[in-house]
């Protein structure tokens, strides 16, 4: 016979948590309702502390005062997410593409897309690009609503019938939890190389 002692109300324990950590000013008397409690915290230090907030209200006893939490196995069962593709048969042929960024697309203002990076870490990129020319050809994506550079590929094309992949690209911080729209240009050294453009497949990663 296994016997179990399980604590199904945790809020003591949570305030506790609460009571030491860093930046605290004042924390109420513990009650059963509600906790009440007033932080030195800058943004980011308060987004910090919600998230670890979240992880501590997920927690669970599991039996004799055992304490797991929930949100990292939840987590785990989240998968990536193929996000965004585009491919042209014939390629999209960027003639004279020029020596400063411009858009892949020449119509509907670039043809941004929309994401949302919430929850995810990381990007895998697959670009399927023809060289034409002799110049160093790379893409970039940028925000749409200022040009703002996310990120920029690196010469493209120049292994003929291959994809340029790039499988773990770091999402920089300021486009962590990005709501909005994204576009996508290109250039090359030589400003009159001709490129052809056949697709992009772009993988959202948790991890």
């Amino acid at each position: 016979m296994v016997e179990y002692d399980i604590t199904i109300n945790n809020q003591k324990r949570l305030y506790d948590w609460i009571a030491i950590q860093p930046g605290l000013i004042s924390i109420a008397p513990f009650n059963t309702d509600k906790i009440y409690c007033e932080f030195n915290h800058t943004p980011q230090q308060s987004a910090s502390f919600k998230e670890d907030l979240i992880e501590r209200l997920a927690e669970v006893d599991i039996g004799n005062n055992t304490f797991e939490l929930l949100m990292p196995q939840l987590r785990q069962i989240k998968t990536d997410q193929a996000f965004y593709s585009c491919e042209f048969n014939p390629g999209i042929t960027k003639t004279n593409i020029g020596s400063t960024y411009v858009n892949i697309f020449s119509d509907f203002s670039g043809r941004p897309f929309f994401i949302d990076t919430t929850g995810f870490k990381s990007m895998a990129i697959q670009i399927l690009w023809t060289k034409v020319g002799t110049g160093v050809q790379t893409l970039r994506i940028v925000n749409d609503a200022d040009n703002t550079q996310v990120l920029e590929s690196g010469g493209l094309g120049n292994t003929p019938g291959s994809s340029d992949d790039f499988p773990n690209v770091a999402i920089p911080p300021a486009f962590l939890k990005f709501k909005g729209k994204w576009r996508l240009q290109a250039k090359s050294t030589v400003a009159a190389d001709d490129p052809i453009f056949v697709g992009i497949r772009l993988y959202l990663r948790r991890d």
